[in-house]
């Protein structure tokens, strides 16, 4: 009778023999991958100047030791540059892969400005003392389309020999001629003020001229006979301007303030100046008048008009100053001198009383 093979434990022992013959062999595979691997790649491999580009570098490895030996380092107040390009920005993150790995990723964003074909070194990634390589990348810079008019106007012309600049009259004047002018300005400024000091005094402005008193006086009158003011019936205003002129003579010729006094006391003035007093009684009666026509709204008579008016012209005229000749021959002007009286007007008593017939009321 043949026997059964029983060919279950056989089977059962190659599936245990496969099983661990697999398990060794990714065994071996893990032990054989490297711990390091770094590739580079770019975006766009041609570019023109002045574009942007973005140059990737991926980095693998077991742990999280390690560094990138290659990153560019910007110098104080420079950018970041590969070789002769520049970047404008670099991020860098990390990426877990499974089996333990990590994935680094480098993100350069490159801008290349100078035409030719730009070749970057392989970047290097050291680790546990292991130095992994990636590939060298090359980029190709193209100048920008110009148009021909635009390409033809960049072009450098030959260099010429030296010109002659003709002179002009602007040049022989120095650089400190400003300074020049300014100080011409300040000296002309300096001899002005002496002159105007000399010449005005501390005030600088022109003084106003001074016309004597008799002269002044005498003009007045002149214009106030002119006017005929008396003739023609005004006679307040004839015997306000008259008394007027009286009063700033006064007061210009013998310093007697008679313009702020009233009748009265302008007589007892001229009474205490020893040049006025003889002339206290020709004067007096010009005054009566004038407070009576001004005040009582009385009329003159034309003679009492014409013997008031001469009576003040000669008054003026008699106390005119008097030139005296110095020893050097030159004139000077007496000071204050007691003239010779005019001779008074008569005038009778009657004329001051209320029935006065020589006014007559308005």
């Amino acid at each position: 009778m043949n026997k059964k093979l029983n060919i279950s434990p056989l089977l059962k022992s190659i599936g245990i023999f496969m099983a661990m013959a697999t398990f060794s062999f990714h065994a071996a595979a893990q032990d054989a991958r490297p711990d390091i691997s770094v590739h580079a790649r770019i975006d766009t491999s041609n570019v023109t100047m002045g574009d942007k580009t973005v140059l990737h570098v991926e980095v693998l490895k077991n742990s999280h030791h390690g560094a990138m030996l290659d990153l560019p380092v910007a110098k104080e107040g420079q950018m970041l540059t590969i070789g002769d390009t520049e970047v404008r920005d670099l991020t860098i993150d990390s990426t877990q892969v499974g089996n333990g790995r990590i994935q680094l990723n480098y993100k350069f964003i490159l801008q290349p400005f100078d035409p030719g074909v730009v070749t970057f070194a392989p970047f290097r990634y050291a680790s546990q003392g292991d130095t992994a390589y990636s590939e060298s990348v090359t980029i190709k810079v193209n100048e920008p389309e110009i148009p021909k008019e635009m390409r033809d106007s960049l072009y450098i012309n030959p260099m010429m020999g030296t010109v002659s600049i003709p002179a002009r009259w602007y040049d022989v004047i120095p650089e400190w001629w400003p300074w020049a002018l300014i100080a011409l300005g300040l000296i002309a400024i300096a001899v002005a003020l002496i002159y105007l000091y000399k010449k005005n005094g501390p005030t600088l402005l022109p003084r106003k001229k001074v016309i004597p008193p008799y002269i002044l006086a005498m003009s007045q009158l002149d214009e106030l006979k002119k006017r005929k003011l008396a003739e023609s019936g005004q006679d307040k205003e004839y015997y306000t301007e008259l008394t007027a002129i009286m009063r700033q003579y006064m007061e210009g010729r013998f310093g007697i303030y008679a313009r702020e006094m009233t009748s009265s006391e302008i007589l007892d003035a001229m009474e205490a100046d020893g040049a006025t007093k003889p002339f206290i009684d020709s004067i007096r009666p010009v005054l009566e008048t004038a407070d009576f026509v001004k005040f009582a709204k009385m009329h003159a008579l034309p003679e009492e008009n014409v013997r008031s008016y001469n009576a003040i012209r000669n008054f003026v005229t008699a106390t005119k100053p008097e030139e005296e000749t110095t020893a050097d021959g030159k004139n000077k002007k007496a000071s204050k001198s007691a003239p010779a009286p005019v001779p008074t007007p008569t005038r009778a008593k009657s004329r001051r009383n209320n029935n006065n017939p020589t006014r007559k009321k308005s």
